[in-house]
């Protein structure tokens, strides 16, 4: 449409020109111009005038509202490469890693109950060696699921880049008003995405935290409770036995 402009601005100048100076012709004709010709046919020059005007007038109003249904044309366009993204997989992915081994994993389903039997706080050890054991290694699994899952996460940096250069580029093409509400529909929805993507970010390192500072917490309890235990037992009263002497004979 940009590019055939010039020649149809040019086009309806000419008619409009010829219009003018077949009017000024048969204005300056006498009044008696009006011929008739052997065939019986009357020409008219002053209403030839009149409908060559008319047409003209015609033409320029069909020129105008063509460019309008262009315009709407234009504004009704569709964005051609909309930035959709899927986060389904990513954030799956995330999940998957933050439970894999032993991980105290915030997306279990019987999360508490299994806090409580790893951590389970001012209760003296019954086997220390093993359940020390058992604590460090859900603390390091959990810890190890939260680095794997930011790994993860950290992989689509490149192509959310991409993706917000491509939307800027789009921004500055847009020409019709459907395009621009396609292409901040598609903001708006890039940001809720990483919004969730933050979230669950946050999650992981509240996980990794809980979990962390939990062990922290319950090694010192435990360790009283058992001190406190065995100190109990030492200090109780033991079992009463009968006197015995011992008589030597030479």
């Amino acid at each position: 449409m940009t590019r055939n402009w010039p020649f149809r601005s040019l086009t309806r100048t000419r008619l409009l020109i010829a219009a003018g100076v077949a009017i000024l012709g048969f204005t300056i004709t006498p009044a008696t111009a009006q011929a008739q010709f052997g065939s019986g046919i009357v020409f008219d020059p002053s209403n030839f005038a009149r409908n060559v005007l008319h047409y003209a007038r015609r033409l320029e109003q069909m020129n105008m509202q063509r460019q309008q249904l262009q315009q709407q044309i234009t504004a009704m366009r569709k964005l051609r490469n909309p930035n959709w993204r899927q986060i389904d997989a990513a954030l799956t992915q995330m999940d998957a890693l933050m439970q894999q081994g032993q991980a105290l994993a915030f997306s279990l389903r019987a999360i508490d109950a299994e806090f409580q039997r790893t951590f389970p706080g001012s209760q003296a050890f019954r086997n220390f060696p093993a359940e020390e054991r058992t604590q460090a290694v859900r603390t390091l699994a959990t810890m190890r699921g939260a680095l794997n899952a930011a790994n993860r996460a950290g992989r689509d940096f490149p192509t959310s880049i991409a993706r917000l250069d491509a939307m800027k580029r789009q921004l500055g093409s847009i020409q019709g008003h459907e395009e621009a509400l396609e292409l901040n529909g598609t903001i708006g929805m890039y940001s809720a995405e990483e919004l969730t993507m933050l979230r669950q970010a946050v999650s992981a390192l509240t996980n990794v935290q809980a979990v962390y500072y939990a062990d922290q917490v319950n090694a010192q309890a435990q360790e009283r409770a058992t001190y406190g235990a065995r100190l109990a037992a030492m200090s109780a009263t033991g079992p009463r036995y009968a006197p015995i002497s011992l008589r030597v004979t030479p």
